[in-house]
C-alpha cells in the first residue's frame, strides 16, 4: 500500500464516513476508492483536493507531505495553497473569553479581530461567503466542552464561525444568550409558529434550551455564526 493509500484509508476512518458516502460525494465508486488505498490507481490531482477538501484534510496529510491531517493547522494550509489554492483567507483565532456575543453587545467585531493572538490562512471555499461588512467576518475559535462531540467537534477542538453564512434547522451554530452573554455551540432549530428557537447539544445529558420571540428582540439571544469548518465532518441534527 501506498503512503497515499495509508493516509487516504487514515482520513476516511477519521472522518467517519462510509466508502459508499464518501463515493456518492465524488461521484464515484466505493471500488475506485479502494483501489487508490491499495495502489492499485492512482487519483488524479483535481481528486486529491476533493478527497482532502471532503474529508476535511490536506493534499499534503494525504500526500504523506506532513503528519498532521488537521486542515486548520497553519502549515499545512500553507502547503496546499501552493499546490491548489489561489484564493487564501486570513482567519483570526479568537479568545472565548472575548468573543461571548461579538458584534451585538461589544461594539461588534474590529476590536476583537485586533486583539487576536492568532491567524490561520484558509482557502476560501471551505470558509464559505466572505461578507464585506467587517462584523460579518469569519473566525476561528476554541471549543470547549464535550456537548458536541456526538456532532463530531470534541472538546479542544478549534471551529471556524462565518456570520456571513445562513443558518438552517440543524446547522451547527456559535450562539450567545442571557444576561451574561454565554457563548455555546449547538444546533440551532427555528419554530415558524411562535418565531422561537430552540438549541440543542449532540449530548442527552445537556437539555435543549428555548429562547421565546420575546426573549430574541430583547437581545438574550443571538446567532453569532455558522460553524462551517472544523476538524471533523459536519453533521446535521436529529
Amino acid at each position: 500500500m501506498s503512503v497515499f493509500g495509508d493516509n487516504l484509508r487514515s482520513a476516511i476512518e477519521r472522518s467517519g464516513m462510509t466508502k459508499v458516502e464518501l463515493a456518492k460525494q465524488l461521484n464515484t465508486t466505493p471500488t475506485t476508492i479502494y483501489r487508490w488505498e491499495k495502489g492499485i490507481n492512482e487519483a488524479s490531482d483535481e481528486i486529491k483536493i476533493k478527497l482532502a477538501a471532503v474529508l476535511n484534510t490536506t493534499v499534503a496529510y494525504l500526500m504523506g507531505e506532513t503528519s498532521d491531517p488537521n486542515p486548520l493547522s497553519e502549515a499545512n494550509v500553507r502547503k496546499d495553497s501552493i499546490r491548489s489554492f489561489d484564493n487564501l483567507i486570513e482567519i483570526p483565532v479568537l479568545d472565548p473569553t472575548a468573543i461571548a456575543c461579538a458584534g451585538v453587545g461589544n461594539g461588534g467585531m474590529t476590536g476583537i479581530y485586533i486583539n487576536a493572538q492568532k491567524t490561520v490562512f484558509l482557502p476560501s471555499n471551505l470558509v464559505g461567503t466572505i461578507s464585506v461588512d467587517v462584523d460579518k467576518k469569519p473566525f476561528a475559535i476554541l471549543v470547549e466542552g464535550d456537548s458536541m462531540e456526538g456532532a463530531g467537534i470534541p472538546d479542544r477542538s478549534t471551529v471556524v464561525v462565518n456570520p456571513a453564512e445562513s443558518v438552517y434547522d440543524g446547522d451547527v451554530a456559535l450562539v450567545c444568550f442571557g444576561l451574561q452573554n454565554e457563548w455555546a455551540i449547538k444546533w440551532v432549530y427555528f419554530n415558524k409558529k411562535d418565531e422561537s428557537i430552540e438549541i440543542r447539544s449532540a449530548a442527552p445529558q445537556y437539555k435543549p434550551m428555548l429562547f421565546t420571540k420575546e426573549e430574541i428582540e430583547l437581545g438574550l439571544f443571538n446567532i453569532v455564526g455558522k460553524v462551517t469548518l472544523y476538524t471533523g465532518t459536519p453533521r446535521k441534527g436529529i
